[in-house]
């Protein structure tokens, strides 16, 4: 069969918000997750750019997984359908690969963003 993206896991997952045999820790946790998402306040600001957006991409997807992972068992095969006898061995292959670009792309901007462009605060010049 076809392999299912995240991509269509995603409306799946957000018609559950208006299912009736949801539970609402579930619900709650999806919501959080999208407020967190569209909200200007984040552990570390967008302003710092690839630092900023780490945050982002951390805490949303965990708090999707979350929700996902406390949905009834009936609701979680109706988001994501099992495809194969092996989809447990290519999610742990799959999430070693994501932990494993994590890990390069947390490096890449450590490395990248300790450069010595760093903002100076600029003093407001007033003409007299």
């Amino acid at each position: 069969m076809a392999k299912i993206s995240t991509w269509m896991i995603v409306p799946n997952l957000l018609r559950t918000l208006m299912r009736g045999d949801v539970p609402l820790k579930s619900k709650f946790t999806l919501l959080a997750g999208l407020v967190y998402l569209i909200s200007p306040v984040d552990l570390l600001p967008d302003v710092i750019v690839g630092v900023g957006w780490l945050d982002d991409l951390v805490i949303v997807p965990l708090l999707g997984w979350l929700s996902y992972r406390s949905l009834p068992a009936p609701v979680q095969h109706d988001v994501v359908p099992d495809t194969s006898a092996s989809a447990d061995q290519n999610t742990s292959r799959r999430t070693v690969l994501y932990m494993v670009v994590l890990l390069v792309a947390v490096v890449l901007v450590i490395l990248l963003g300790s450069g010595e462009g760093e903002l100076a605060p600029v003093s407001p010049v007033l003409s007299q």
